[in-house]
């Protein structure tokens, strides 16, 4: 059967800063040896963990997943994974878009828990609006993400949120 390259990527609230690849290909090629993964972020750098001296990530063929702590807040990311040769030339890449919103999402779910613990915050509009656009927003970035694999505007957006969530004294 032909190789058919695929991979899924996942965060969690527990450790926001750490994306999951997981390879989900089908098939096979001998000739592949090896993997890169390109994590580009919308400004057209690309993320590497910390003492990473190229712009790519080695992931060893042997290991299905990987985990990367390359997060630092929540981020829109185009992330490309390379099938390579033993001579590391390129046999086949896939690329697929990702909004990562762990931070926000987490951030997101303490304010709901801060309703429970406090029925009064209800009764507040700006508290309750406030909410509404960090929602917003973050639903504007997986929009993003899923209709138009737009890095750009899904990052815009996540900035946005983040912009909320950091300075919450002022909407909170």
């Amino acid at each position: 059967m032909a190789f058919i390259p695929n991979f899924t990527a996942s965060q969690t609230s527990g450790t926001p800063s750490v994306i999951t690849l997981t390879d989900t290909s089908t098939g096979s090629d001998v000739t592949i040896a090896s993997r890169r993964v390109y994590l580009l972020q919308s400004n057209g750098t690309f993320l590497v963990p910390a003492g990473n001296t190229t712009d790519y990530i080695t992931w060893n063929l042997a290991q299905t997943s990987i985990s990367l702590d390359v997060l630092s807040q929540d981020s829109a990311l185009s992330i490309t994974v390379q099938w390579m040769s033993g001579i590391q030339t390129v046999v086949t890449s896939k690329t697929i878009s990702f909004a990562f919103t762990a931070y926000n999402q987490t951030f997101y779910y303490g304010l709901t828990e801060s309703q429970v613990a406090n029925a009064n915050l209800t009764a507040s509009s700006w508290w309750y609006q406030n909410k509404l656009i960090l929602k917003v927003e973050i639903d504007s970035a997986i929009q993003a993400i899923t209709f138009a694999s737009d890095i750009y505007s899904a990052q815009a957006a996540l900035n946005r949120a983040t912009y909320i969530s950091t300075n919450s004294s002022i909407f909170f």
